[in-house]
């Protein structure tokens, strides 16, 4: 009796053992897995084109585990923190241009930090010996540069009427203006708010468009004076781009839609872009009429685009696209008669002739932006005025106001005349968008034409 239970007891052992060594065999490996698992730090870099002087771009990678939902490096105890972004799997980068409040010290350390979920983990890195012997006094310190960039927009070649804008980013409360070799001196640069400097030109017909690439601005602070040539290179930063939600605008369609023209001469087809945000892409631009593109052989500008072409009798169709700097797309579709006879607009009809002799298209006006616009008609006719202004106003391109809206006769001579005056201070660089319009006797015609604020 008694030898059969300790054989009862010796197989409930064997078979207790298998699920004993189960048991104590999971949480090793659980915790082993949990060893590999864990996300860590391995490496960081960090380089610079001036040290930590103002002005100074600091260029930092670290090396951590992949994936992270966030990473960023702490430049030692100043509040500085650089967010980084993975470029490649485990490679974090980011960019930071030193400012002249920032209180950056080599000696101290820098901490990495990435997070997984709701953990984070961190690293610490000393600075570069470069970058502490700077500090020592092994080299000596660079003067600060009140300015941290200056920039043009749009970039790439300048072309006749394209309003060009320029901004300066440096210390605030100073005065600040430009020189373009070769084509202006002095345009100012007004501090639109603290440590930003913006003013507009409008290049000329006549000007070097490779003037504008050497554009030097110039910054004055107290008794310390510093000059900065255009950053051709810079571009927006991503995030303000992706910010830019605002699609660009297609305006004043030429002709207008269910307009019907003559189909003696060459017909104009145009419109106005404009845009708010970024700015006009001008190589998304695209013109079709009737399906086909006649985009190369149109007329384009970050501004408008026109077309003309010896057009036969018939219905038109015309579809315009164009895309901002940031991708957002908006398209715009009319349509247009062209029928045998008849007056085309933009044109004076040989019975009713019409101008403008006080000012040729693209003229400067004086810096008050009083205008006087006088003209040709025949005698007794009725002539309607209308003017339009474009201006750069914080930063938006393309703030579009009425100026004046008025209707005169022309006396016994054809001779018209009309007093402008603009309801607010003129802006340099501003356009001023002008539309006559003559009706005598059943027949009408329209003449169009921009004049453009002096600079200073």
């Amino acid at each position: 009796m008694k030898s059969n239970k300790v054989r009862t007891h010796l197989a409930a052992l064997m078979l207790l053992a298998p699920v004993a060594a189960t048991l104590v065999a999971q949480p090793a490996a659980a915790q082993q897995r949990a060893v590999v698992a864990q996300p860590s730090i391995s490496t960081m870099s960090i380089n610079a084109d001036a040290g930590l002087s103002p002005g100074s771009t600091l260029r930092i990678s670290v090396s951590a585990t992949p994936n992270a939902s966030r990473a960023t490096l702490a430049l030692g105890e100043s509040g500085v923190v650089v967010p980084l972004r993975q470029q490649g799997p485990g490679n974090y980068t980011g960019t930071y241009v030193v400012r002249r409040s920032d209180r950056l010290d080599p000696m101290q350390l820098m901490t990495a930090r990435v997070t997984f979920g709701s953990q984070t983990y961190s690293r610490q890195f000393n600075y570069p010996p470069g970058f502490q012997a700077q500090a020592m006094g092994a080299a000596p310190a660079a003067a600060p540069n009140p300015i941290e960039r200056f920039v043009m927009r749009p970039a790439g070649r300048a072309e006749p009427g394209r309003e060009l804008r320029f901004r300066l980013v440096g210390a605030p409360g100073g005065d600040a203006w430009m020189d373009i070799p070769g084509v202006i001196n002095g345009v100012d640069l007004a501090e639109t708010r603290p440590g930003v400097y913006e003013g507009t030109y409008t290049v000329r017909r006549r000007d070097n468009p490779d003037a504008f690439r050497n554009a030097v601005a110039t910054l004055r602070t107290g008794n310390l004076r510093a000059t900065a040539r255009v950053d051709n290179n810079w571009r927006e930063p991503e995030p303000q781009q992706a910010r830019d939600e605002r699609a660009p605008q297609i305006l004043d369609l030429l002709p207008a839609n269910g307009e019907r023209v003559g189909d003696r001469g060459r017909t104009h087809i145009a419109a106005r872009l404009s845009d708010e945000g970024t700015g006009v892409d001008p190589g998304s631009v695209r013109m079709r009429l009737n399906g086909r593109d006649v985009t190369g052989e149109a007329r384009v500008t970050p501004e408008e685009i026109h077309y003309r072409g010896d057009l036969a009798p018939g219905r038109y169709t015309v579809e315009v696209s164009v895309k901002d700097v940031a991708g957002n797309t908006t398209t715009k579709s009319w349509g247009f008669d062209v029928s045998p006879g008849g007056e085309r607009r933009g044109e004076a009809p040989t019975g009713l002739p019409l101008q403008l002799t006080s000012h040729a298209n693209n003229a400067v006006v004086d810096a008050q932006g009083n205008l006087l616009l006088q003209g040709r008609t025949v005698p007794g006719a009725t002539v309607r005025v209308q003017v339009e202004s474009v201006a750069n106003v914080g930063g938006l391109l393309g703030v579009t106001q009425p100026v004046a809206d008025a209707t005169v006769q022309a006396d016994r001579n054809g001779i018209f005349s009309v007093g402008v005056q603009p309801r607010s201070l003129p802006i340099p660089g501003m356009r001023y968008d002008i539309r006559l319009t003559a009706t005598s006797g059943g027949q009408s015609s329209e003449e169009r034409l921009t004049l453009i604020q002096r600079q200073g």
